[in-house]
């Protein structure tokens, strides 16, 4: 990630080099245009590349690139047979996207944008889904008069709301500029969805905002209904610039310093009635950002809009950007209100605890036996004091009764029930093998006593590393303390150093010592991407100020991958 402003400078470039060109036409010596240049985008930019696929047979030949902060790509085609097929692969607000669209040679030095819609065009073309159109390579005599034909039936089906958000009837959907800026074709991409049923071959678009549907049988490319309902419609495109220029607000309080936990700008995003993020008051979430240093630079991007009603509710989903990479480690939803003032409020996840499934992988280096282990973590905190004593979580590569974690009061924390303490499920190459590479989903039911409180669904962005794809060169190195001073340790001034193998980015720091009796002490701290040690002081003493005698400690140091996925180092 940390390259990807040296590639977008060589897009930029290509960039203007394909306008120059264009300008020049055929005189004054002007070489032919050889690039295409586009928007990815799926209601914010796209985080990730595009692949552009040509017709050369047998093997077809391909190009990938990085896609721009706003959605941007540009690809040179010289030595690429056209027509061409293009795919745009990477997240938005943490969900993942696999989007196409195609072009011919009249696009060489002009544009191809790659959104659900295109994907759909394409998809009724092929008559079938687009991706296997892709993959099969079967497109050279995809033609130009297909391309508009089917972009100006999906246009005349969506025609109201499109002109409602401003976009003109004139507009193609496969070529045209636009910017990633919630505005014309973006708020249309905004407001309209599409979700296609593999099985079927039915796709359904659909207005969130009057929850108007039609469909689209791609086996045969005709539609069914239209979406002429725009009741509201121009007001969500203006409220959604504005819940996106609110989180522009937040970032910018952070961009260089942390605020007061009463900062009138920052207080003035929340709803503090109805906030709840993770279990915790609005006033807990405060002191908690205000007061972690790893929270400057942060910043929220690529905001989509995953539902919003006439009532002013909505829920969004956003990417969490810290030194320009994503980090969170898949789609979490954010609420929003709009309130009588006719500004939108942040109102947090709605969530009763912190609640996480992630993929995990731990170098346990005092285990000479089992050193490397992979699974899943299941992340349960109750932070808002609501009483939780058990959860049960259910899903791919889990047994069929799901795990059960309770609380370990005595330690503070869930564990999973009939393991020796920790919350990582360790699975198998085999049970792992039964989890989707990405998009799989989990549910979590908390307890509180036999009563079920909530139910939620988490889903992860990427597979758990396979025990076979690891080695401890994958994993961060501690470089001191050893195993033989962890052990040692009897309270006190500490410093933990290490370093991260490539690719790698700092998560967290966590140092724990207990006695026999339940009775322990713990420091934990968010790590900045620049850190390389951490000094902190640790004694035998509980939060209750009960002194007690180490005889067990741990020290766990994790970082994570561009998927989020979490390798820790674990000393105990």
């Amino acid at each position: 990630m940390r390259q990807l402003w040296n590639s977008i400078k060589l897009v930029m470039f290509g960039a203007v080099t394909a306008v120059v060109l264009a300008a020049c036409g055929g005189s004054g010596g002007g070489g032919a245009a050889t690039t295409i240049s586009g928007v990815a985008a799926a209601g914010a930019p796209i985080i990730g590349s595009v692949t552009i696929k040509d017709s050369t047979t047998p093997t077809a030949q391909t190009k990938t690139v990085p896609i721009a902060a706003d959605g941007k790509y540009t690809v040179d085609v010289t030595g690429l047979k056209a027509p061409y097929m293009v795919r745009a692969d990477g997240y938005v607000g943490g969900n993942e996207y696999h989007l196409y669209s195609a072009g011919t040679s009249a696009d060489v030095g002009g544009k191809i944008n790659v959104t659900p819609l295109t994907d759909l065009i394409v998809s009724n073309i092929a008559g079938s889904i687009a991706k296997t159109y892709f993959d099969s390579g079967n497109f050279s005599n995809l033609t130009a008069t297909q391309l508009t034909a089917q972009s100006d039936a999906l246009k005349a089906k969506l025609l109201p709301v499109l002109q409602a958000v401003g976009v003109s009837s004139s507009i193609d959907l496969l070529r045209a500029s636009f910017s990633t800026d919630h505005t014309g074709l973006d708020a249309a991409l905004d407001v309209l969805k599409v979700t296609t049923d593999t099985t079927t071959g039915v796709a359904t678009i659909t207005n969130i905002i009057t929850q108007q549907q039609m469909t689209s049988n791609i086996t045969t490319g005709t539609y069914t209904g239209a979406i002429t309902d725009t009741t509201g419609v121009a007001t969500a495109a203006t409220d959604i610039q504005l819940i996106s220029a609110g989180f522009k607000t937040f970032s910018n309080l952070f961009a260089t310093s942390l605020p007061s936990d009463t900062n009138p700008t920052l207080l003035a995003l929340f709803d503090s009635a109805t906030f709840m993020l993770e279990g915790q008051t609005l006033a807990a979430f405060l002191t908690e950002i205000t007061t972690d240093k790893s929270m400057i630079g942060i910043s929220f991007a690529n905001i989509s809009i995953q539902s919003m009603d006439a009532n002013g509710n909505a829920v969004v989903a956003i990417d969490v950007m810290q030194n320009g990479k994503v980090v969170n480690d898949g789609p979490k939803p954010f609420h929003m209100i709009k309130k009588t003032d006719g500004k939108w409020y942040m109102q947090g996840d709605q969530y009763i605890a912190n609640v996480n499934v992630e993929p995990v992988a731990e170098y346990r280096v005092s285990d000479t036996v089992t050193p490397i282990v992979t699974g899943l973590r299941l992340n349960i905190e109750d932070r808002g004091g609501k009483g939780i004593t058990s959860a049960v979580v259910t899903g791919a590569g889990l047994p069929s009764t799901g795990v059960t974690i309770i609380n370990n009061i005595a330690y503070h924390y869930f564990e999973i029930q009939g393991q020796n303490g920790g919350n990582l499920y360790s699975m198998t190459d085999t049970a792992i093998g039964a989890i989707a590479d990405t998009e799989e989903s989990y549910t979590i039911k908390l307890y509180i006593g036999t009563t079920l409180a909530a139910t939620y669904t988490e889903k992860l962005k990427k597979r758990p590393y396979l025990k076979s794809e690891l080695t401890t060169a994958n994993f961060p190195t501690i470089t001191s303390p050893t195993v033989a001073q962890v052990r040692a340790f009897t309270g006190g001034n500490t410093t933990v150093s290490w370093t991260l193998p490539t690719g790698l980015t700092n998560d967290w720091l966590s140092a724990q010592i207990a006695d026999n009796a339940g009775n322990s002490a713990m420091f934990e701290a968010s790590l900045l991407p620049t850190d390389t040690s951490k000094s902190f002081t640790l004694n035998p003493v509980t939060s209750t100020g009960q002194a007690f005698t180490i005889t067990q400690g741990w020290l766990w140091l994790g970082a994570w991958d561009s998927y989020g996925r979490q390798l820790d180092t674990v000393i105990w």
